[in-house]
């Protein structure tokens, strides 16, 4: 079978520019990216993304493009849908915990309430398809996939018989859409150092969209786009000095690190390369998921732990509401998401540095709404309220143990 590439390459550029008159941030990231047309009978039947040396290449197979995506508005919409996955950094996800499958369909239902319906294939996957689900805008994939999970699970009983449950039959892994994630394992199981340099290389590609896109054009995009690209674009300057707070806190650690310099010759042996002896701040480091800490307090508390990350600390976080939700070692990262969202109780992560982890010191990220802690620390303790939270002057703030700060905003 032959097929033009140039003339494929061509249309596709002619997209772009779509692209580029009505929603220009988009066009810029595109236009970024590697294309590549496959051969029609190949291993991709549709369109997708994959991967050529660490960056993101759009995949198009030349049949679906000159025969499914017979409408312009399809091809703009089908674009924009994969370039949205990628700045969402969905094709990055690889978790053995999670089921695929759903993970497809929460992906989706991310990406699309961004692009205009008319504008996507008729079976694409839109929130309104779920209704007694009774899904919220704007919110990440791991919101959607739960939601789905629970309506799998419900398929015989609360769902039975509902128009969630039709919409979740009716489809399969090659079905509305689904089929063009396919190519993403190329970049989703990459080695942990080649993700660094592919998360790396979206990320540079969102700065220099930004540069490019006017500003009245940027302020059209969704709050909810927006919101995601300033956390990627911004690394605000810590409003506490964590340096300081963090050697206070670690003076007593008994964590060291063995690493082998050139500078000097060790002193003991008489060898090269000598040793260097360096200790570990092992730091704990406390989220309040509960239902009073708003999204924007759970960035600036994101952006300050990172500041603390980069002074040298080995950060264990727990995501906490009335119990501990999950624990994680940070690695300069925020999460996707957070778990919690119930009510507010101090003592499980002050219990859990007790008895479990025994750090250096606890870093308690809150709005502060909760009654003292019952537990008492055996580690020192730093309180950061956030900008919403209480009032250095009320008890509440007073009646916490150890050493308090507000951040200001």
């Amino acid at each position: 079978m032959t097929f033009d590439s140039s003339r494929i390459l061509e249309e596709i550029t002619r997209t772009s520019i779509s692209l580029l008159l009505k929603e220009p941030f988009y066009s810029h990231f595109f236009s970024c990216l590697n294309k590549k047309i496959v051969a029609p009978d190949g291993d991709l039947q549709t369109l997708g993304v994959g991967l050529t040396d660490n960056s993101h290449t759009l995949y198009v197979n030349p049949f679906f493009w000159d025969n499914i995506l017979l409408k312009s508005e399809h091809r703009y919409g089908v674009v924009k849908h994969e370039v949205l996955h990628i700045v969402f950094k969905h094709t990055l996800v690889a978790n053995s915990l999670f089921d695929r499958f759903i993970m497809n369909i929460a992906m989706d239902l991310v990406v699309n309430q961004y692009v205009e319906r008319s504008y996507l294939p008729d079976e694409s996957l839109f929130l309104e398809d779920f209704p007694e689900l009774q899904l919220d805008k704007d919110q990440t994939w791991h919101y959607y996939y739960h939601k789905i999970a629970e309506l799998k699970n419900g398929l015989k009983g609360k769902f039975l018989d509902t128009r969630s449950a039709q919409t979740f039959l009716s489809i399969n892994n090659t079905s509305h859409g689904l089929s063009r994630h396919e190519k993403w394992s190329e970049i989703y199981e990459q080695n942990s150092v080649s993700k660094t340099l592919t998360e790396a290389q979206i990320d540079n590609l969102v700065h220099i969209s930004h540069q490019r896109t006017s500003q009245k054009s940027y302020g059209t995009l969704p709050a909810g786009i927006r919101l995601w690209i300033e956390q990627i674009l911004f690394k605000p300057i810590p409003l506490v000095d964590w340096r300081r707070v963090v050697k206070l806190f670690s003076e007593s650690s008994s964590k060291t690190k063995i690493k082998t310099t050139l500078k000097r010759p060790s002193k003991r042996y008489g060898t090269v390369p000598g040793i260097k002896v360096k200790k570990l701040r092992k730091m704990l480091v406390a989220i309040d998921t509960s239902g009073s800490t708003g999204k924007e307090e759970l960035i600036d508390f994101f952006s300050e732990i990172y500041h603390i990350w980069k002074v040298g600390a080995e950060v264990e976080v727990v995501e906490c509401d009335a119990k501990i939700q999950q624990k994680y070692t940070y690695r300069g990262q925020a999460p996707e998401f957070v778990m919690g969202r119930g009510g507010t109780d101090f003592n499980a992560p002050i219990l859990y540095g007790n008895e479990k982890f025994l750090p250096d010191g606890l870093i308690y990220f809150t709005d502060g709404f909760a009654p003292p802690p019952a537990v008492i620390p055996r580690f020192p303790i730093l309180w950061v309220i956030s900008t919403q939270g209480i009032d250095p002057q009320s008890p509440e703030f007073s009646l916490l143990p150890g050493r308090k700060a507000k951040l200001l905003s």
